[in-house]
């Protein structure tokens, strides 16, 4: 099993240097090969490989001097990046591969394990013709380091994200049953609301920062383009924006982290985010509310403690089903946050209603194999009511 542990660390003049030096080769490799690589295929359908494309660096060299002081382990780590992005657009679909720019791009470089390592009895790492960078040892690791990628932040801040091996295997999952089984609604009045009636609120950190981003951007379109000025503005909003990231990312760990803690299986709906965010009037709030990001933790949270993790169908009518009769309530609205079931007279909290739904869906899915679960009845609404219906 791999785990990546992120230090901040303190480089000094001459390396902070050495080290955006490094990004801009990193970048210039990355744009230059996929460059080559698309103009091989444009002219004659040549299909350059990875190892084709590293070939070039010694090439490239000889034409741009200034490539080789930098660490020389660094430039192929970069054709292989390219190299990923260019087989996830055949692969998954996502979009060709784009040109890195110097102001937007992610300035990141990457040392393999040969040419780096963690000293953590002195809190230094040693990293390609860089030598010896203190870092804040906040936590320790234990097993095989396979590679360290160094970033900085759009606040100036830089980080080195280390890549273990801890040599131990992920436990397999256990058996589903319903007893220990939740269901989640995610909203953004509440952010997540489970099977069992518990709410989690949203915390809106960007409400307040928002407005202080806006008001500080203001005053940035007031300065001339190019001053220092306008550099002190431009570094005082990327640091609000890193502290909302922070703050948000750290939100979403300890919901994700409580979630886990208190039951085996999680049931929640695939939602399809790109398509929510088209909605102008509610797009900011979605993104904001970062529910991917809440998606991505808990699959490799759940993975880690052996724990289940369920989506059911993003169309399935969750919201507007009555979770007691099964009745379809086709004319509730989004402005509807509690109604009454015309089939049965139960009054249902709207998020919770859909939270229950959610959860027998999931369990349906895995029909016949949980155990406390039998689906009897049309529809699967006749079911043991103290082991699924319970809230």
């Amino acid at each position: 099993m791999k785990k990546a542990f992120r230090y901040r660390i303190y480089p000094n003049k001459t390396q902070q240097a050495l080290l955006q030096a490094t990004f801009g080769c990193c970048r210039f490799i990355y744009n230059k090969t996929l460059a080559i690589r698309k103009t091989a295929y444009e002219t004659d359908k040549t299909k350059l490989s990875e190892f084709d494309l590293t070939k070039k660096i010694k090439l490239l060299k000889e034409e741009f001097p200034w490539l080789r002081d930098v660490p020389a382990v660094c430039l192929p780590q970069a054709v292989g990046d390219m190299d990923d992005a260019y087989q996830k657009f055949f692969k998954s679909g996502n979009g060709y591969p784009k040109f890195k720019t110097k102001h937007r791009s992610r300035k990141s470089c990457r040392f393999p394990s040969s040419h780096c390592a963690v000293l953590q009895d002195t809190s230094r790492l040693k990293l390609s013709k860089l030598g010896l960078v203190k870092y804040k040892k906040d936590r320790e690791f234990v097993g095989i380091l396979r590679h360290i990628v160094v970033t900085q932040e759009s606040d100036g801040k830089y980080y080195a994200s280390c890549l273990v091996e801890t040599g131990v295997e992920s436990p397999k999952p256990q058996p589903v049953e319903a007893s220990t089984t939740v269901g989640i609604d995610l909203g953004l009045k509440d952010f997540i609301v489970t099977s069992d009636g518990h709410k989690i609120p949203n915390p809106r950190f960007y409400a307040i920062i928002d407005r202080r981003i806006a008001r500080l951007q203001k005053h940035e379109s007031r300065k001339q383009k190019g001053s220092k000025r306008r550099a002190r503005i431009r570094l005082k909003i990327n640091k609000l924006y890193v502290k909302k990231r922070n703050l948000i990312k750290n939100y979403i760990y300890h919901v994700a982290k409580t979630l886990l803690r208190e039951s085996q299986t999680l049931v929640m709906e695939d939602l399809n985010i790109v398509g929510m965010v088209k909605n102008h009037k509610l797009a900011k709030s979605i993104q904001n509310v970062c529910w991917g990001e809440l998606r991505r933790v808990l699959e490799y949270k759940s993975k880690w403690l052996g724990h289940n993790l369920i989506f059911i169908d993003r169309w399935a009518p969750s919201t507007k089903t009555c979770s007691c009769c099964g009745f379809h309530n086709s004319m509730l609205t989004l402005s509807d946050r509690s109604w009454t079931c015309p089939g049965c007279g139960t009054q249902h909290d709207r998020d919770v209603n859909a939270a229950l739904n959610i959860k027998r869906m999931g369990l349906e899915k895995l029909l016949p194999a949980v155990s406390g679960f039998d689906g009897r009845g049309e529809g699967g609404y006749d079911f043991d009511e103290a082991s699924i219906c319970a809230v």
